[in-house]
């Protein structure tokens, strides 16, 4: 169920919103009434209800994004896990375990990490730059066709969100670029990724490899 990464434009890290729908869903909330109660509750407290919709179904996406596709019992095992910490874990576990189904949701939040993010961690080469986001996205647009019709005004907002996301988890400390940090991962969320069969992920977060 992965997606190519244009819609991050719209959805950004969703922490905040993520523990709202993960809490609903550890309640057996089924997901249309999810979606409704977020829209007639505004359990996001935006301003106006015009993304409200549309956010509660990308987390949605999310959390289901975390199951394989083999629905094996290990992996429904590892995102109900998963799921938990992201509505009631630490915050930083629950921004790890986020991180993470962006991973497995959008390619080019894998792509960004498995080959930027992981391989400059991997040389012990902690700097990345506007020049570094640049030059990554000039590849992904000439290696995916979807990313190529992207328009510039696209292109900044998905390079701001990425870099956000970064932040997000303490991987990076400035929007503009700066130093990188290897992640140290919550037990619980390594274990859990681990036997979802994303070791590789697991590694190339914590800079001990590429995905």
């Amino acid at each position: 169920m992965a997606s190519g990464g244009g819609s991050l434009t719209r959805e950004q890290f969703l922490l905040r919103e993520m523990r709202i729908v993960a809490d609903l869903r550890t309640q057996g909330e089924p997901d249309d009434e999810i979606i409704q109660r977020v829209k007639r509750e505004n359990l996001f407290q935006y301003g106006t209800e015009r993304m409200l919709a549309d956010r509660a179904r990308a987390c949605l996406q999310r959390l289901d994004a975390l199951e394989n596709a083999d629905g094996s019992p290990e992996s429904r095992e590892a995102a109900a896990r998963l799921t938990e910490l992201i509505a009631h874990g630490a915050p930083e576990a629950a921004g790890q375990a986020n991180l993470y189904a962006m991973i497995r949701r959008y390619e080019l939040m894998r792509s960004f990490i498995g080959i930027e993010i992981a391989d400059r961690l991997a040389c012990l080469d902690y700097t990345f730059t506007r020049v570094d986001m640049n030059a990554f996205f000039t590849r992904y647009q000439l290696e995916n066709a979807e990313a190529a019709t992207w328009s510039d005004a696209t292109v900044y907002r998905i390079k701001s969100t990425l870099a956000s996301c970064l932040i997000n988890v303490s991987m990076l400390d400035s929007t503009k670029g700066g130093h990188l940090s290897p992640l140290m991962l919550d037990f619980e969320v390594e274990s859990a990724m681990k036997e979802n069969g994303d070791a590789d992920i697991a590694a190339a977060l914590s800079g001990l490899g590429a995905m």
